[in-house]
């Protein structure tokens, strides 16, 4: 899984290559006038948008945050603003949209400007805090599972289990038979580079293009994938470390809500659309990813398909 690692990582620098290169030929000033924001005394260029360009803006009266989105993402803006929305009714501390619009075909949203950093950060920052820092993610999350989401539109119904692909018929049908109703709000891209922190509270859970009315054990056994086997490359020490926060972000996860049942489907379900995601970047440029660095995820997928009484399905 290390390889998996290391190569995601070079994955993710060249789209942020590429994104830099497609932010250099954008006005943001210009965006920011259509958006109706005409008193920006700077716009800076920030990294961390994995598929938008942002920039941090400064006005008169506060910091906010533009991003932008490639031409024709309608849609897709369309959804993570209705999700966005919908966490915040909730409860759930997000970046608020203050003004929403397009420039030259691009979607384009001014957002709120977050406190903290990451807890990825904090964690590298403090160390010793690991315990407290994985009970405060975990209980966020499952805070987040406490808004229902209906299946209606930007959503199509049982949208989460076709997530990233087609699912494996005799998966879905499982899935189907032990899925709880009604349908909560699932990030389904849950981890610390995503949540941001003071150190004392979560300040904001950001990137929300994958929220969908899901299983919370799909939300759940997802973030474990994410923290297993698609992070940075960790050195020894760090390994322990992550592998107590894991420990730490399940004990708060589950605090007062107690067990939510069978978990081996959902875990087979995680690894099976990340397997898929990560299948679809192999061969991009500026990706070493190979077929067989995704090999240990594809094992664990197996593992748990066979615990769900679902034999492995045959690769082409």
């Amino acid at each position: 899984s290390m390889r998996l690692l290391s190569h995601t990582e070079m994955g993710l620098s060249s789209i942020q290559s590429r994104l830099r290169m497609e932010r250099e030929s954008l006005d943001p000033f210009a965006i920011l006038a259509v958006l109706g924001v005409t008193d920006a005394t700077a716009a800076t260029p920030v990294s961390g948008g994995q598929d938008t360009a942002i920039w941090r803006v400064d006005r008169p009266g506060g910091r906010y945050a533009l991003r932008v989105f490639a031409p024709g993402e309608e849609r897709k803006c369309a959804r993570e603003v209705a999700t966005m929305r919908a966490a915040a009714a909730g409860g759930i501390p997000i970046p608020m949209v203050h003004a929403d619009g397009s420039w030259h075909g691009r979607p384009a949203l001014l957002l709120s400007w977050c406190p903290g950093r990451t807890l990825f950060a904090a964690l590298q920052a403090h160390p010793l805090r690991v315990w407290p820092l994985g009970v405060m993610c975990g209980q966020m999350q499952a805070r987040l599972h406490t808004i229902p989401l209906r299946e209606a539109p930007p959503y199509a119904p049982d949208q989460w289990l076709n997530w990233g692909g087609t699912l494996d018929a005799r998966l879905r049908e499982r899935l189907l038979a032990v899925a709880r109703r009604p349908l909560v709000l699932c990030h389904f891209d849950y981890h610390p580079l995503n949540v941001m922190t003071d150190g004392e509270r979560v300040t904001a859970v950001l990137d929300w293009p994958n929220g969908l009315p899901g299983d919370p054990r799909a939300d759940l056994a997802r973030t474990i994938v994410l923290m297993q086997f698609v992070r940075p490359s960790l050195r020894p020490h760090e390994e322990a470390l992550v592998r107590c926060f894991l420990r730490a972000w399940w004990h708060g996860y589950h605090r007062g809500r107690g067990s939510l049942g069978e978990m081996a489907p959902f875990y087979a379900w995680a690894g099976d659309v990340t397997v898929r995601d990560q299948e679809q970047k192999i061969g991009q440029p500026g990706i070493a990813l190979q077929s067989a660095d995704l090999d240990p995820l594809r094992r664990w997928t197996d593992q748990w398909k066979r615990r769900a009484g679902i034999s492995s399905t045959v690769r082409e």
